[in-house]
C-alpha cells in the first residue's frame, strides 16, 4: 500500500471510532454502505472492534462478529479487574509498593471502559522485590514465561497476561530516560484507597505515555489505537495540564515536536475536522500499522539506520550474531556466560521457525522487498 494513502475501510474506522469516542450517533446510510467484515478486520487489527461496534449498535443490528468483539472485550475487562485486585491485595500484604500502568489507567477515560481493548496489564514494582512479585504470581495461578531480563517479566494465565515492570525503559535502549525514570518513586503520589499503591501526576502520567508511544512509533509503528488514547487523555484532562512543564519535560527526551504533532492529529482525526495532505499522510503511518507496528516497519526502519552501503548485509549480520546490548536485554544469561554465544547464534533461527514463524518469515520478505534508502522515500 502507498504510504500516503487511506483506504476507504480506514476511513470508515475512523469514523466509527470518533462517533463512539464523542458519543455520537453515526449515520445509518453510510454504515449500511460500508464493507462490513473488511472494516471489521482492519478494527480487530488496530484493537478498535469494540469501540466500533459501540457506534454502530446505535443505528443497526450487530452483526455476530461485532457483538462477540464487544463482549470478549467486556469480558476481559472484568477479568482483569478481578486478577488485577487479587495481585494488589497480595503486594500490599508483602510491602510491595506498585503503580499501575498504561491502559489500565486510559481505559477508565472512555465513554466505556470496554470501548479500550487490552492485550495485557501493565504494572510498575519494587525493583528490589520482583522474586517477591514473582512468588505472588505464581502463587495466584500465573505461569512465569519472561524473567529477570531488563525489560519487564512477564506472566500468563489464559486468557491473561500482566507484565511487571522493574524499570520504565530499559538502560540499553533508552539511558537517559531510564536515568529519568530510575527514581521515580520520589515523584509518585501515594493512594489513599490501598496499602502500597501509587499514581503519577496527570502530567507525569501523560509525559510517560508519550514516550511510550514514541518508543513503538519510532521503531515498528504504531496503530489507531495509540492515536485515539491521546485523544481521549487530552479529551479527558488535557485542560487541567500544565502544558509548560510538559513542553519542558518533553524536551529533555527529545520528543516535544512528536507530541505536538501527534496531539493535533489525534484531535483532528477524531473530532471530524478537514485533513490537509501532511496529515492525511501521517495519518496513513497509523493505519498501515496494526496496535503494535509491523514487522515490514521494524525492518525498513532498522535498514533505514543502517546507513546506504551494504545495507542488508549490516543488518542480517546484526540479526544473526547479536551485540552485546542485545543479550543484555534480550539474552542475560547468555550476556553473563559468553561461552554460551556460539549456541545461541545456531539456536535463535530454529527458535524464530518454531515459535515465531510468521514474523521471521514477514522479516525476511520486508527485507527482498527492500532496495535502498533512495527508493524508499516518503510522501
Amino acid at each position: 500500500m502507498n504510504h500516503c494513502e487511506i483506504t476507504k475501510n480506514a476511513k470508515d474506522l475512523i469514523y466509527l471510532v470518533s462517533c463512539a469516542a464523542n458519543r455520537i450517533t453515526p449515520d445509518a446510510k453510510r454504515c449500511a454502505e460500508m464493507d462490513d467484515a473488511s472494516v471489521f478486520r482492519l478494527a480487530s487489527l488496530h484493537m478498535l472492534a469494540a469501540a466500533a461496534a459501540c457506534a454502530l449498535e446505535k443505528v443497526m443490528p450487530l452483526p455476530q462478529h461485532w457483538i462477540s468483539a464487544k463482549g470478549n472485550s467486556k469480558r476481559r475487562l472484568i477479568i482483569y479487574q478481578a486478577e488485577r485486585a487479587r495481585i494488589l491485595r497480595a503486594f500490599d500484604e508483602r510491602g510491595i509498593w506498585y503503580l499501575p500502568l498504561k491502559g489500565i489507567l486510559i481505559k477508565d477515560m472512555y465513554p466505556e471502559s470496554s470501548m479500550r481493548e487490552m492485550s495485557d496489564n501493565d504494572i510498575l514494582c519494587d525493583s528490589e522485590k520482583m522474586s517477591e512479585v514473582r512468588e505472588v504470581m505464581e502463587s495466584l495461578g500465573f505461569s512465569c514465561v519472561q524473567y529477570g531480563n531488563l525489560k519487564h517479566d512477564v506472566y500468563h494465565k489464559d486468557p491473561l497476561c500482566f507484565e511487571m515492570h522493574a524499570n520504565l525503559l530499559n538502560s540499553v535502549e533508552y539511558p537517559e530516560a531510564y536515568t529519568y525514570y530510575k527514581n521515580i518513586k520520589e515523584r509518585l503520589i501515594k493512594d489513599d484507597s490501598n496499602l502500597c499503591g501509587y499514581h503519577m501526576t496527570n502530567e507525569d502520567f501523560y509525559i510517560y505515555c508519550i514516550n511510550h508511544m514514541y518508543k513503538h512509533f519510532s521503531k515498528a509503528g504504531t496503530g489507531l489505537r495509540s492515536l485515539l488514547d491521546i485523544y481521549i487523555i487530552n479529551k479527558s484532562i488535557g485542560q487541567t495540564l500544565d502544558r509548560g512543564y510538559i513542553s519542558r519535560e518533553l524536551e529533555y527526551f527529545g520528543v516535544r515536536d512528536f507530541e505536538s504533532k501527534t496531539r493535533q492529529l489525534a484531535e483532528k482525526v477524531f473530532s471530524f475536522q478537514p485533513l490537509t495532505d501532511s496529515d492525511k499522510a501521517e495519518l496513513a503511518l497509523y493505519t498501515d500499522s496494526g496496535t503494535f507496528g509491523s514487522v515490514e516497519n521494524l525492518v525498513v526502519r532498522s535498514l533505514k539506520n543502517e546507513g546506504s552501503k551494504h545495507t542488508k548485509q549490516r543488518y542480517i549480520r546484526r540479526r544473526v550474531f547479536p551485540n552485546e546490548g542485545h543479550l543484555k536485554l534480550y539474552y542475560p544469561v547468555v550476556y553473563r556466560h559468553r561461552v554460551l554465544y556460539p549456541l545461541l547464534v545456531v539456536y535463535r533461527p530454529f527458535k524464530g521457525l518454531i515459535t515465531q514463524r510468521k514474523k521471521l518469515f514477514g522479516e525476511i520478505k520486508a527485507l527482498k522487498k527492500f532496495k535502498s534508502t533512495d527508493e524508499t522515500g516518503d510522501c
